[in-house]
C-alpha cells in the first residue's frame, strides 16, 4: 500500500515538473512578431512577401509611393523584388495604372524589364497598353524585347503612337539599333517615313544610336515609300476618294538588302526609364 501511495506520489511529481517545464519553454520562446509599418520598404527592397502580405491585411495602403515618388509597385521593379511584386499586383486595392513623377507606368517598367507573363497579369487586371505620351511598346522596343513587343502588339499596342516630341516605338528600336525588333515593327504596320518634331524620321534616330547600316537601309525604305506614294499620286485623278488611300509600306529592311545587320548600339544611346535612372537593369537601383 505504502508503495503505490509513493509511485501515484512520484508520478504526480512528475506530471507537475512536464507542466512547468513546458510553461517556462514557452514564456521564453519569442513570440511571432508582427510585421511593423515602419519596415514596409526594407520588406520591399529584401523583398519579402509575408511580411507586405501581413501589412496589407492590417490595412496597409498598396499604393503607397516611395520618397522620391514611385508608387510602391514601380519600387519593387527597381529593386527586383518579384515576389513583392506580385503581393501587390494582386491586391485588388493596388491602381496598376498609377504614375510616377515622369510619367511612367508599372506596365512600361515590366516592359522595359522584359518581364512578359507579369505584364500579362498587369493587362488582366486593367493596365492600360496604349496611352498618351510614352507607351510600354515604346520602352519594349528601346531593350529589344521581342517576346514583349509581340504580347503588346497581340493586345492592340498602336505601332505608330507618337510620344510627346513624336517619337514612336520604331525609332527607339532604330536609336538602340535593334535590327529583329526594327523589323518587327514594320511587319506590325510601323510608318518608316514617319518625323518627329524636330523633323528626324527613324533612319535619323539609327545613325544617332551609331548604326549607320540600319540608318542606310531604313533611308532606302523611305525612298521606296516616298516613290510608291508619288507613282499613286499620279495616278490617281485629283479630287477622287482614292487619292488620300494609304500605300502599304515597303518590306521590312531584311527583305531589300544582304547587308549584315549592325552591331549593338552602345548602352549609353538608351538611357532606360527616367524615373528608375537606370541605364540598364543588370546595375543595381540606387536609393
Amino acid at each position: 500500500m505504502a508503495n503505490s501511495v509513493a509511485s501515484a506520489h512520484r508520478a504526480v511529481l512528475s506530471c507537475c515538473r512536464g507542466a512547468l517545464l513546458a510553461l517556462a519553454v514557452g514564456l521564453a520562446a519569442p513570440a511571432a512578431q508582427a510585421a511593423n509599418p515602419g519596415d514596409w520598404w526594407v520588406y520591399v527592397a529584401n523583398d519579402y512577401p509575408d511580411d507586405i502580405r501581413d501589412l496589407l491585411k492590417q490595412g496597409a495602403d498598396p499604393n503607397v509611393r516611395y520618397k522620391n515618388g514611385q508608387p510602391a509597385l514601380m519600387r519593387a521593379v527597381v529593386d527586383g523584388a518579384w515576389k513583392v511584386f506580385d503581393v501587390l499586383a494582386a491586391d485588388k486595392r493596388t491602381d496598376v495604372n498609377a504614375e510616377n513623377p515622369a510619367g511612367e507606368t508599372p506596365l512600361m517598367y515590366l516592359a522595359i524589364a522584359g518581364q512578359t507573363e507579369r505584364a500579362k497579369k498587369l493587362i488582366a487586371r486593367g493596365a492600360q497598353v496604349n496611352r498618351l505620351g510614352w507607351t510600354p511598346l515604346h520602352y519594349a522596343a528601346s531593350k529589344g524585347q521581342m517576346e514583349m513587343a509581340r504580347m503588346l502588339l497581340a493586345q492592340h499596342a498602336m505601332p505608330n503612337a507618337p510620344a510627346p516630341n513624336g517619337e514612336t516605338p520604331l525609332m527607339m528600336a532604330a536609336l538602340s539599333g535593334r535590327k529583329p525588333m526594327v523589323d518587327l515593327l514594320l511587319k506590325a504596320g510601323a510608318d518608316v517615313g514617319t518625323h518627329d518634331t524636330k523633323g528626324q524620321t527613324a533612319a535619323d534616330w539609327a545613325r544617332t544610336g551609331k548604326s549607320t547600316a540600319l540608318g542606310a537601309q531604313l533611308d532606302t525604305l523611305i525612298a521606296q515609300q516616298d516613290e510608291a506614294r508619288r507613282k499613286h499620286r499620279a495616278a490617281v485623278p485629283a479630287g477622287s476618294a482614292a487619292e488620300s488611300a494609304a500605300v502599304p509600306a515597303p518590306a521590312p529592311a531584311e527583305a531589300q538588302a544582304p547587308a549584315a545587320a549592325p552591331a549593338p548600339a552602345p548602352s549609353s544611346a538608351v538611357k532606360g526609364v527616367s524615373g528608375v535612372k537606370l541605364n540598364n537593369y543588370d546595375e543595381p537601383a540606387t536609393p
